[in-house]
């Protein structure tokens, strides 16, 4: 069934980096995933055409499994269609465990081994009518200031190459096409400039806030900063033909006034209790309300 208005949205998150919840820091008075469940679902409810993906970075910066655990668990209580794995992802050696207990599509296109890890190159998600053909991409220059013993054993095929390929295969079957890409702001307007027929490219990596995203040679170029305090929104209108006739982009900032997700809130007293690290912001916040 098409939309009776002929309107797609995306939400797109990025560069969560293990922020259950923020630090409640004066200079950002942000949430994080705790408050963007809330949103999402209640956006959701309002536009039921609405497409959730994340271009990567879900886990923190320094390895903490039990963390990495929780953010899997936060992420699976969320209706995400796809998440690319970046490197924070990807430089993890048990990756293939995260992934067996993530109830989304992974993505990777061109990792060379990414099927023995449990990643996908791509998917397709019909939503509201309309088909939606997603790539995920990651670049090798991410991993420029890893150990050797890393950067050895992530092989990535030329990420321009496998974006075209898919474009090339898929173009005629579906209406929008959309590259998840762990490379930073900078490579995605390369990227954009150097392919035509790629609509949406939702990056990460550079933790850039594009507050109404870039347009380049007829792609909309987005990113929703870091540590999960904005999410993004994507409108895509398109005419009775399935045809895009416009595209447009804004962030909605996720503020401490927002209502929290009890059930993130558990997984964050979880992490309370394991580890002793307790949200000392926080607890000043809630005395002063």
């Amino acid at each position: 069934m098409v939309a009776e208005d002929n309107t797609l949205y995306i939400l797109h998150t990025n560069n969560t980096n293990g922020a259950l919840e923020n630090c409640y820091c004066p200079d950002h008075p942000y949430g994080a995933i705790e408050k963007r469940s809330v949103f999402i679902n209640a956006f959701i409810k309002e536009n039921p055409n609405t497409l959730i993906i994340d271009a990567g970075d879900l886990f923190s910066v320094t390895k903490r499994p039990f963390l990495d655990s929780l953010i899997i668990d936060a992420y699976n209580s969320l209706p995400y269609d796809a998440v690319l794995a970046g490197d924070q992802e990807l430089s993890r050696e048990n990756l293939s465990q995260y992934t067996k207990n993530l109830n989304h599509p992974l993505l990777a296109a061109n990792l060379t081994n990414h099927n023995e890890l449990g990643l996908e190159s791509n998917v397709i998600i019909k939503r509201g009518g309309y088909r939606l053909g997603i790539i995920g991409i990651v670049h090798p220059a991410v991993f420029r200031f890893y150990p050797q013993e890393i950067k050895e054993r992530i092989e990535l095929e030329n990420p321009e190459e496998t974006i075209r390929t898919f474009i090339n295969e898929l173009s005629d079957s579906v209406d929008v096409i959309i590259a998840l890409t762990h490379q930073g702001h900078d490579n995605d307007v390369l990227l954009a400039e150097s392919i035509s027929g790629l609509d949406i490219i939702v990056g990460s990596h550079s933790q850039t806030k594009l507050d109404s995203g870039d347009v380049v040679n007829e792609s909309l170029i987005v990113q929703a900063g870091k540590e999960g305090y904005h999410v993004g929104i994507v409108e895509i209108q398109f005419d009775d033909e399935k045809n895009i006739k416009s595209k447009s982009a804004k962030i909605k900032t996720m503020t401490l006034d927002m209502l929290d997700d009890p059930y993130i809130m558990k997984l964050i007293n979880s992490y309370e209790q394991e580890t002793g690290h307790i949200n000392r912001n926080k607890l000043k916040h809630q005395k002063s309300e």
